[in-house]
């Protein structure tokens, strides 16, 4: 139908009718302009009655006599006298015929007031479109009873915002007191906190404080009810690293069976392995093995946990460990990428067990060349499980040349002292900062020194950064779809800090370039190799299962599941992920670390390394904590130079260190 320019038009807008005056027509649609002179294209199909046409400039007033005859007009509308009618005798769905049926005729006036009143009561009859169905009784009262339950829902949110924005606002020594009614709501923020769990309540807590995301409410809910959760860690809760699985994961992770043997991998259980991690470790990545063949080679194997054997693309392990793509170790607590069972059990390759690996048999010369590896699925059983200290105390003792492992071990150090002579050779550059364990336990912070240039640590670092290598070279020789990890060459020489020196240190670090992604083949400037991945940490690194996970399809003869695109997609994702959660890593550590100064250092006199002077801004490295403070002096002083001084205040929640010279004290 086509509608002529200044006709009045009464349509079906946004769920409610409005008139206007057409002031464009159209086959299809028309432009119409209404009281307020905005104009909107209206669909021919939406306009219900047309009103006549308006004549000269009176548009408001020709618009307000229509409105006022069709308000009179609802006025005689009884909808629940025309639904048992219709109900009753049937009528057709269209307006015009529900007026006919109602008035005895159908005037525009009539149609338009009948649609106001069937659209303002929305029970009685049923819409589609701008046709009006009857409900049955049945039906009228189920959707009674909806709208009633929905009421209700409101009603109970709307309880529950005030519930909240009292406790929210509590004050004093005693827990704001719970009602029953809201004890569902607080087990709801209870999971949003510890297991990520989204529901209703994350919009109430997200809607509480205008300036405070939901879950510092949610702790702060938590708090005030006296409903912490016994053993968590606040840290992680308000950064939202949620160390408990759901029950789904978990569930799955109990389908899943231990590894008994399968014909595909090769029966490397009759070799001597051992495993060497920090005493708490519980998630065994790696072991070696070293003996001897009879020219006196050495016959070395670097074997790493084969996590995909049990953790398919896309299943609710994998989902969950892309949320946490690598095990996070904390002062206070360990969130690990995947559960107990499969991190530290099925996945673990725990002494005495039976477990899948991907092993490298590399052979040595007895002068330390490298002359040939292999790269296969294994089946690997793991005799000894070492800490660092206990293996630095083996490679130390003048005694140990009857135990195989001890020999096994300085076979395996002099050997990784040829691999970064090698690699130094190359270009490689040695860069390492001191580094701390610090573990709280209750109320008691402790912090102690950790040496990660230890020997056991060197023997370690260069063997997983060999089969690193290797497992590249392995997949550009079978043309294999991996990512590779590289790093540019610095626009100026790098030297090695060998002897860690504060600033020395920083002006070295600053010419790196930052290592990158990519999915073609290129050097890695720091560790000086033409080649580099990552598979060696499995059950701690998302990105190394995914490499793995491609290696695993080729040695079955399946379809590998990652293109170059998807591969890169996956681990720039993930890599930006775990990125953040190092950071949060960091980030914890400063915290406790300026707890313990502020409990046992404030006041004491330090060494301490000048690393920054800028202006009044002069930054100093403290010795043997490898933390970074502010010195409050007007003196000055000079990069690189080694002064005493005292600490005055360490501040965790402000993560700041404050210093002082000691005549300035």
């Amino acid at each position: 139908m086509d509608f002529l320019e200044q006709t009045v038009v009464d349509y079906l807008g946004s769920n409610e009718m409005c008139l206007g005056v057409v002031v464009k027509s159209g086959t299809d649609r028309v432009q119409v302009r209404g009281a307020t002179q905005q104009q909107e294209k209206v669909k021919v199909a939406n306009i219900v009655a047309e009103h006549g046409m308006v004549y000269g400039n009176d548009v408001l007033g020709k618009l307000a006599t229509v409105q006022n005859a069709i308000r009179d007009a609802m006025a005689d509308v009884d909808l629940e006298l025309l639904w048992e009618d219709v109900l009753a005798n049937g009528c057709e769905p269209e307006l015009s015929a529900l007026a006919a049926h109602y008035f005895g005729e159908a005037t525009a006036v009539q149609i338009s007031a009948l649609a106001r009143k069937l659209l303002e009561d929305g029970t009685l009859f049923q819409r589609k479109q701008l046709q009006f169905t009857a409900r049955t009784r049945e039906e009228i009262d189920e959707l009674e009873r909806l709208r009633a339950m929905r009421a209700e829902r409101a009603a109970a949110k709307e309880r529950t915002r005030q519930w909240l924005d009292g406790v929210l606002d509590h004050q004093g020594e005693t827990p704001a007191p719970v009602p029953e009614e809201q004890e569902g709501f607080l087990r709801l923020a209870t999971d949003y906190l510890l297991c990520g769990f989204n529901s209703d309540a994350v919009n109430i807590l997200s809607a509480a404080r205008e300036k405070i995301n939901a879950r510092e409410v949610a702790l702060r809910l938590l708090r005030v009810t006296d409903r912490m959760p016994a053993g968590v860690d606040e840290f992680l809760l308000a950064n939202g690293i949620h160390a408990g699985f759901s029950s789904a994961v978990l569930e799955h992770a109990d389908t899943l069976t231990p590894y008994d043997g399968n014909s595909h991998r090769e029966d490397l259980s009759g070799l001597e392995l051992f495993s060497i991690d920090d005493e708490e470790t519980r998630e065994i990545d790696d072991a070696l093995s070293c003996s001897r063949d009879d020219e006196q080679n050495y016959l070395v194997g670097i074997h790493i946990a084969d996590p995909a054997c049990f953790v398919g693309k896309d299943d609710p392990l994998d989902a969950a460990a892309v949320e946490r793509p690598l095990s996070l170790y904390l002062p206070t607590t360990t969130v690990m990428m995947f559960p107990e069972r499969i991190g530290c059990n099925l996945a673990s390759l725990v002494a005495g067990e039976l477990r899948p690996a991907l092993s490298f048999q590399v052979k040595f010369s007895s002068e330390g060349a490298l002359l040939d590896w292999r790269f296969v699925p294994a089946a690997v059983r793991v005799r000894h499980r070492l800490d660092y200290h206990g293996a630095d105390e083996r490679l130390a003792s003048p005694d140990g040349d009857g135990d195989s492992v001890t020999v096994a071990l300085r076979d395996l150090l002099f050997l990784a002292g040829k691999l970064r002579a090698g690699r130094e050779t190359a270009g490689a550059v040695q860069l390492n900062g001191p580094e701390l364990k610090i573990r709280v336990r209750g109320s008691v912070v402790t912090v102690t020194p950790e040496d990660s240039d230890s020997p056991s640590h060197q023997l370690v670092s260069e063997f997983m950064i060999l089969a690193n290598h290797l497992a590249a070279k392995y997949a550009l020789h079978h043309d294999l779809p991996v990512i590779y990890r590289t790093q540019d060459q610095p626009s100026s020489p790098v030297t090695s800090v060998k002897e860690y020196d504060p600033y020395l240190f920083e002006q070295q670090v600053k010419k790196m370039k930052r290592t990158r992604l990519s999915t073609h083949p290129q050097a890695h400037y720091g560790l000086g190799l033409d080649l580099y991945t990552q598979i060696s940490s499995p059950l701690r690194r998302y990105a190394d299962l995914v490499i793995q996970r491609q290696l695993s399809a080729h040695f079955l003869g399946k379809e590998l599941p990652y293109s170059h695109e998807e591969l890169f997609g996956v681990l720039d994702n993930v890599d930006r992920t775990a990125s953040q959660n190092r950071s949060l890593e960091r980030e914890a550590n400063k915290y406790w670390l300026l707890e313990y100064l502020r409990r046992e250092k404030v006041g004491t006199e330090v060494g301490a390394t000048i690393v920054r002077a800028e202006g009044s801004l002069i930054l100093a490295e403290i010795d043997g904590f490898a933390e970074r403070g502010v010195v409050m002096t007007r003196s000055r002083m000079t990069p690189g130079e080694h002064v005493r001084l005292r600490i005055r205040d360490a501040i965790p929640n402000a993560g700041r260190l404050v210093l002082e010279p000691l005549a300035e004290g």
